[in-house]
Parts: structure tokens; sequence; C-alpha cells
């Protein structure tokens, strides 16, 4: 009984925790005093480790993640750890609303300068009611059935704001019963060095077949 008690506890905690991070957030970016430490780094390795560190929360929902596609060598200029925070804003929403024994796809493709990470679930969708709201704060579906799924409402107001702080546009795209796919866009980098009087630029990322 007394693990119970303490696992509930706990269980609470993290949750005001994750609350009280949210909130501390959304005001810093309000405010314009969100400090973003930007270097110019390898996406994929922040994919992975995304992935990685959300996969146990998955786990819970009995939902496995999977990389289905991979654009190695690209490169981008953001503040990795909020990057990171976007991702598993994702993942961990995807988990939530995926069903039992479901399978969430992230897939990282080049479209021109830009690259493009996206979250694929299989859960129920968006509702249509509530599409107009999903990136504003404190929002939450009316669905009693969503509403259980717990949640601040700020996670996706939070994920926009980063991701346009660090110069990348963030997007959905949502069928009933057929799940949902969220998405940002960045610039790709590109280092430049002079040889002699010629400047050569590598942009620092494949082209895909």
């Amino acid at each position: 009984q007394a693990q119970t008690m303490l696992d509930i506890a706990y269980k609470n905690s993290q949750r005001l925790t994750h609350l009280i991070n949210d909130l501390l957030d959304m005001e810093k970016l309000a405010a314009g005093k969100m400090r973003f430490n930007e270097e110019t780094v390898a996406l994929m390795a922040l994919v992975e480790q995304s992935i990685e560190s959300t996969r146990a929360y998955a786990q819970q929902y009995q939902v496995n993640l999977v990389l289905v596609s991979r654009l190695d060598g690209v490169q981008v200029t953001v503040d990795g750890s909020r990057l990171q925070q976007v991702l598993s804003n994702f993942l961990s929403n995807a988990a939530k609303f995926s069903p039992k024994g479901g399978q969430i796809e992230i897939n990282v493709n080049q479209f021109e300068s830009l690259v493009r990470v996206s979250v694929q679930d299989h859960g129920p969708g968006i509702p249509a009611d509530f599409i107009d709201r999903i990136f504003h704060k404190f929002s939450q579906a009316d669905s009693s059935d969503i509403r259980r799924k717990g949640g601040t409402g700020l996670g996706l107001a939070i994920s926009k704001e980063l991701i346009e702080s660090m110069n990348g546009t963030i997007g959905f795209s949502s069928a009933p019963e057929s799940g949902a796919r969220f998405y940002f866009n960045l610039p790709i980098s590109t280092n430049e060095r002079s040889i002699g009087n010629l400047t050569l630029t590598t942009t620092e990322v494949p082209h895909e077949s």
C-alpha cells in the first residue's frame, strides 16, 4: 500500500514539474527572454537521441517508435536541447494517442534547402473543431477520451514558438481515424570556405535519389 501511494505521489509530482516548466517556458517566450544557444549540429544525432529518450515513455503505451527515413550528413543551426524538446513533445503526444501495439513513424527528408522532420501516429486523428486552435496556449480537444490523456495544453504552443525562433516552420496534417502527422521544417546549414579568390559553398546534406 505504501508503494502504491509513493508511485501516485511520484507521478503527480512529475506532472506538476512538467506544468511548471511549461508555464515558465511560455512566460519566457512571451517576454522574449528565452535564451537560445544556437550552433551548427548534425540533425540525425538529435533525432536519434530524442527517439531513444522517449522510447521508455512510448513503451508504457505499448507503442513502438520506428525511424523510417533518415538524412545522414545534414546539419542545422539550432539550440539542440530546444529542438529535442520539440521532438520529445511530438513523440510523447503521438504515443499517448496511439492504439496499443501501434507504431509511430519518424521521417527525415529534404525539400530543396529545407529539411523536414515528421512524426506520424495512427490514432483517432485531430477533431475538426480543434484544428484551428491546436497551436493555441492551453488548448485541448473537448473529447472526454482525449482529456483523460492528460497534458497542459502548452506543449504544441511552446513547440511552435521554439521552432519559429530557430527560423523554422511547424505544421500538421490529420484525417479522422487515420492518425495525425506533426512536422517541422528547418533551413539546412551551409559551410563556406575560401581558396584564393574563390569561395566554395558546401551544403551539408546528400541529395536524395
